[in-house]
């Protein structure tokens, strides 16, 4: 039976424990547990030890992992901090495909859409870019040459911030070298 360790009245909150109770209930056997942005903190089993805690950054951190439910809405909001993973992370890879790859019925997707949706739209502001939409097959040569022009059209300012400090270092001595 999971266990709350804290109680509060935020409507956000108690959408969330619902929302993680439904969903969790089902999930395949796990020890992580769920700490809010409140300090809330929720447990599968109150006598387990939990070897990883998801902790959620803010009201709106179950919305935007999970809306729309795609492996990359859940990479961005990882990057932009709406959700952070402390302890072993290898113990929440397998409730995290178990989110993206079960399906439900289209009842229960409808009820658990419209209680994400009912959490407040809130994060960290995404840059405005997008994935890149490629057209055509798989690894078609028409699609595999609309990946690399999308690459191509990066600035180094891109690769610097993906990058880091190493990427800008090997730009100035490449400049320098000219």
């Amino acid at each position: 039976m999971a266990q709350l360790t804290t109680r509060t009245d935020d409507r956000a909150v108690q959408i969330t424990l619902s929302l993680l109770q439904g969903v969790l209930s089902s999930a395949p056997a796990s020890k992580v547990a769920v700490r809010l942005w409140d300090g809330t903190v929720w447990k599968p089993d109150a006598g387990e030890p939990t070897r990883c805690t998801l902790v959620l950054q803010h009201p709106g951190a179950l919305r935007r992992m999970f809306i729309p439910p795609t492996d990359m809405n859940l990479a961005e909001a990882y990057l932009y901090n709406d959700f952070d993973i402390e302890g072993e992370i290898e113990a929440i890879v397998p409730l995290m495909k178990y989110f993206i790859e079960v399906r439900k019925g289209k009842l229960d997707m409808v009820r658990q859409g419209v209680r994400l949706l009912s959490l407040p739209n809130i994060g960290q502001p995404r840059s405005g870019e997008s994935a890149v939409k490629l057209h055509g097959h798989i690894h078609s040569k028409e699609r595999d040459r609309q990946a690399i022009q999308h690459h191509y059209d990066r600035s180094n300012e891109f690769f610097c911030a993906l990058a880091g400090y190493t990427y800008g270092l090997l730009l100035r001595l490449f400049r320098f070298t000219r």
